[in-house]
């Protein structure tokens, strides 16, 4: 079998002559509206691949899926994703022509081209539409996580279900957030501390699940990309050597820092056998190096800047009032979940700058949105331009917030995941699939957890996102647990989380 690197999270497997695709990104114009591009610039491959037999996507980010590359494949060809509680891939998929849209059940095996067979493992919360990705033939096995926070004990039920170490195991060594870049009750040295706190975070997780499967060898996509548009370019900052978004070679000499074999940092096009082990880089990069990422990133801008116009006449500013479109889609929101909307609990302040724009709360409380900007908790700051196709529903709130166009600001400093999760979902059933795990979750199993000399027993798997703590949970000062999937913390003394929600850990003092 033999691995391309597609650029990105981008992978393509050849078996005796049958190619199969996951998260190919390709498109000119980057995703979520012209903020993200490839990193480093893979178009020397777009006239180079053949089509594919078969393409896997994993998730709904345009950096996964991209229908711009998927409209040049033949109509018909075959695409498998995980079933989700909201069909928002599948859309995305379908915008791009393609209709033969092959959905698989959790864990559940399929053939995708002769001699090669697929599952996926989604995160356990229906909070998070993500999963990893398995493909194997009689011999070799790949293991793609690509941005997915699976826990250990799926990991190695991957494992155990291929029956061997994986040949491959490919994942993301960087983050892909807004926070805390587009906070603005942050200082700089408080953005620093969280951007650094976040990258070990996220390079803790990859060694956690190169221990889980102890893989034949690593591939460390990182991601997310480099940003071209002027209006976003102080991003790529966080490239660098304390930032959210290390380079592919800085994750894999930190990995090879700490004795790790085999960790392939591959640029796009570079290929790796999983039968004979070996590996044959890309002409194409001969004298480039992540070390000049400013000099290539500034020419890299100056090819994509029709590119990015391109993308913004296609939203212009709007000549209507966005007043009554905001009731309405607030209004409508509101009716989606109560559940929702009494754990998000608070007042929040919608700022749009530019014509037909002007500042609302949204009170999740009252369920009503009033003009100005009254008490809120958290505010968010956009241009109309970018407010008016998320109102038309044709941008999902995800797909702009990972734009980081916009900012944000709050007091108290506390994340409110249901917010997050109303928004980007903006759907009865996807709702009401998270409110259900939510009530449904089991918090008998527990675990020992010992901080400055107590013993205190406290329930094994994380009340977010069903994280196992066993394998993700770090104690740090003050008696409070860290769980390392998605940064929460917990006072082990009350069990009250102390970044956001009403979460409770079930914990008691035994010792």
């Amino acid at each position: 079998m033999m691995v391309t690197a597609l650029g990105h999270a981008g992978l393509e497997l050849d078996h005796r002559g049958a190619r199969v695709q996951i998260d190919p990104w390709l498109s000119p114009e980057g995703a979520f509206q012209a903020s993200w591009f490839q990193w480093p610039d893979n178009s020397h491959l777009v006239d180079r691949i053949a089509p594919p037999h078969a393409v896997v996507i994993s998730h709904e980010h345009l950096d996964h899926v991209d229908p711009w590359w998927l409209a040049r494949m033949p109509r018909g060809t075959p695409i498998y994703v995980p079933r989700y509680p909201l069909d928002v891939l599948r859309r995305k998929i379908v915008a791009s022509g393609q209709t033969a849209v092959r959905e698989v059940d959790p864990w559940n095996e399929v053939d995708v081209v002769p001699g090669v067979r697929l599952f996926f493992a989604p995160e356990r919360s229906p909070m998070n539409h993500d999963a990893a990705v398995v493909l194997r033939t009689e011999k070799y096995a790949l293991i793609n996580c690509n941005d997915t926070r699976v826990d250990g004990l799926q990991l190695r039920e991957m494992r155990a279900r291929i029956g061997h170490a994986p040949d491959l195991l490919a994942l993301q060594g960087a983050g892909a957030s807004w926070f805390p870049m587009a906070y603005t009750h942050l200082d700089a040295d408080a953005k620093a501390s969280l951007s650094w706190r976040k990258r070990m975070a996220k390079l803790g997780y990859v060694e956690r699940a190169v221990r889980a499967v102890a893989p034949v060898a690593i591939l460390p996509f990182a991601g997310p990309p480099c940003f071209l548009d002027p209006e976003l370019g102080a991003l790529n900052a966080e490239m660098g050597p304390y930032g959210i978004f290390p380079d592919p070679g800085q994750v894999a000499a930190w990995m090879r820092a700490r004795g790790w074999k085999g960790v392939l940092p591959m640029l796009p096009g570079d290929q790796y056998d999983l039968a004979t082990r070996t590996y044959a880089a890309d002409p194409h990069w001969k004298g480039f190096s992540f070390d000049r990422r400013e000099a290539e990133i500034a020419a890299y801008a100056a090819r994509r800047r029709a590119a990015i116009d391109a993308v913004r006449a296609r939203y212009p500013d709007p000549t209507e009032d966005l007043g009554p479109a905001v009731r309405a889609y607030f209004e409508a929101l509101f009716g989606m979940s109560a559940y929702f909307c009494d754990k998000i609990g608070m007042r929040v302040g919608l700022d749009a700058t530019g014509p037909g724009g002007g500042t609302w709360t949204i009170d999740f409380c009252r369920r009503r949105v009033e003009d100005g900007l009254d008490a809120v908790a958290y505010r968010y700051t956009l241009a109309s331009r970018w407010l008016a196709p998320i109102l038309r529903r044709e941008v999902p709130w995800e797909d702009f917030l990972l734009s980081c166009r916009f900012a944000v600001w709050r007091d108290p400093d506390v994340y409110n995941d249901h917010l997050l999760g109303l928004l980007k979902f903006a759907d009865r059933s996807a709702l009401a699939a998270v409110e259900a795990w939510e009530r449904g979750r089991d918090a008998g199993e527990t675990i020992a957890v010992r901080a400055d000399g107590r013993c205190y027993e406290v329930q094994r798997f994380c009340p977010h996102a069903g994280q196992d703590l066993a394998e993700v949970g770090e104690v740090v000062p003050g008696d409070v647990l860290r769980c390392l999937g998605h940064h929460y913390e917990y006072d082990l003394r009350t069990g009250i989380c102390r970044t956001g929600g009403d979460l409770t850990l079930r914990t008691r003092l035994v010792g």
